[in-house]
């Protein structure tokens, strides 16, 4: 989901880098509206925070009815941790590549296949992508 104009987004993001975060998500925005490309890298986002969710929705579920309540935050958690951990290790994420290198393409959500962004993940160099400023 993406929240336009939204006021948190207007408070914590800086006017001239970054124009959305997402939490949970949820994606705010500090514009009124967004161009077609920015929507559409922000669905591809949502989807991979989706996938991400349903991957690590059983293991957190057995933890937390083995263990403690509070696993269930892993599933929660999962997409932004798997996020951090490939740039931390490989100064690069497949999130953000997949959600560049298909933003041009409004019908991509449909052709799809589910966690595309697997094929990617953990390699050492991903493939150049037409939209990267050089």
């Amino acid at each position: 989901m993406i929240i336009y104009n939204s006021l948190l987004a207007k408070t914590f993001l800086n006017r001239k880098k970054r124009h959305y975060f997402m939490i949970f998500g949820w994606c705010f925005t500090r514009f009124k509206y967004l161009e077609v490309w920015e929507d559409m890298e922000l669905r591809i986002h949502a989807r991979q925070y989706t996938e991400c969710f349903f991957l690590a929705l059983f293991p957190a579920l057995v933890l937390s009815v083995w263990l403690l309540w509070w696993w269930m935050l892993v599933a929660f958690m999962n997409y932004h941790l798997l996020y951090w951990l490939e740039r931390w290790f490989g100064h690069h994420s497949s999130f953000d590549w997949e959600a560049l290198e298909h933003c041009g393409d409004t019908l991509y959500l449909r052709k799809r296949k589910s966690y595309a962004w697997m094929r990617w993940y953990g390699r050492k160099s991903l493939p150049p992508s037409e939209w990267e400023d050089d």
